[in-house]
């Protein structure tokens, strides 16, 4: 178990002025930053919505949320769960994951719940995800 690990899941939507193509931009940064602060998760992007779990130290997860929330490149942030982790990483292998769906069926109703749920919801996708 490892009880220093702190997790956030929120969404997010893609700003109206916000090209498509820095989704590849958000992705590349993600991996350099998180890597050098101990950071794993993974991204899930449906064209639309972002939606974005990340796990690491405490003071690590909150700055870079802090930093996110207020990025230009989407808007209506909510955030849908965070608290410390008892388990160990879901992502440890990956700075920052990503998946592109292609259709939002798998994602449907994930931004409308919170706490938990939220967190239980996201753990039933993943084998579904495919995951870069």
């Amino acid at each position: 178990m490892n009880s220093n690990l702190y997790c956030i899941l929120y969404h997010s939507q893609l700003a109206p002025s916000a090209p498509i193509s820095c989704v590849a931009d958000i992705v590349k940064t993600a991996r350099g930053f998180n890597k050098d602060h101990e950071i794993t998760g993974i991204l899930v992007f449906d064209g639309q919505r972002f939606f974005q779990y990340l796990e690491g130290p405490k003071q690590a997860v909150t700055g870079l949320v802090t930093v996110i929330a207020t990025d230009p490149r989407h808007v209506e942030f909510r955030l849908q769960h965070q608290g410390e982790r008892m388990e160990e990483r879901m992502f440890r292998n990956w700075s920052m994951a990503y998946v592109l769906v292609d259709d939002s069926e798998p994602l449907a109703d994930l931004d409308a719940i919170e706490g938990e749920s939220a967190m239980n919801k996201l753990k039933a996708l993943i084998p579904m995800l495919d995951i870069a």
